[in-house]
């Protein structure tokens, strides 16, 4: 679904270049500028809310690895205390318990990890389309600069450019 408002806009961008390319009036200049300020304004958001997520996810890996680490080192720690004053079937179902946790805990981890990833991913989907919108509002706003001092020449030497063309 992204991928079709990413099309779209283009399609909407190149719409617009091709209208200011047959020198549309300042006023349809002044909304596909505003347009695409608009749409810059809404992609930094969105990278900008990909970005905090992607930080969410980050910190939550962390978290995930202390905890499995810390699960581990008890494991350990209730393996010695354990091994001479508890009887081998404790042992083993406390272990079973831990071993279980380690496990929710590692899938938790690399849920998490994919989680980053997308949001890596997503983050730098969205920096490209920023940065290419950023690229036609530049380019639009050159547009616009070159028509309005095109309008801004005096008629007696537009009509002397016409003479010696």
């Amino acid at each position: 679904m992204g991928v079709s408002k990413g099309k779209r806009l283009q399609e909407r961008i190149r719409e617009l270049e091709a209208k200011l390319a047959d020198s549309v009036p300042k006023t349809e200049l002044d909304t596909v500028r505003s347009s695409l300020q608009g749409k810059i304004n809404e992609l930094q958001t969105k990278l900008s809310g990909a970005r905090r997520d992607l930080e969410v996810a980050k910190t939550t890996i962390e978290d995930l690895k202390d905890q499995l680490s810390q699960s581990s080192a008890k494991i350990l720690e209730l393996q010695s205390r354990l091994s001479g004053s508890v009887p081998r079937t404790e042992l083993d179902a406390a272990r079973a318990e831990a071993e279980s946790k380690i496990q929710e805990l590692q899938s938790k981890l690399s849920e998490s990890k994919s989680k980053a990833d997308a949001l890596e991913d997503k983050v730098a989907v969205l920096e490209s389309r920023l940065a290419e919108a950023e690229r036609k509002l530049e380019s639009a706003t050159s547009r616009i600069k070159e028509l309005e001092a095109a309008e801004a020449k005096p008629p007696a030497e537009e009509k002397s450019s016409e003479l010696t063309a």
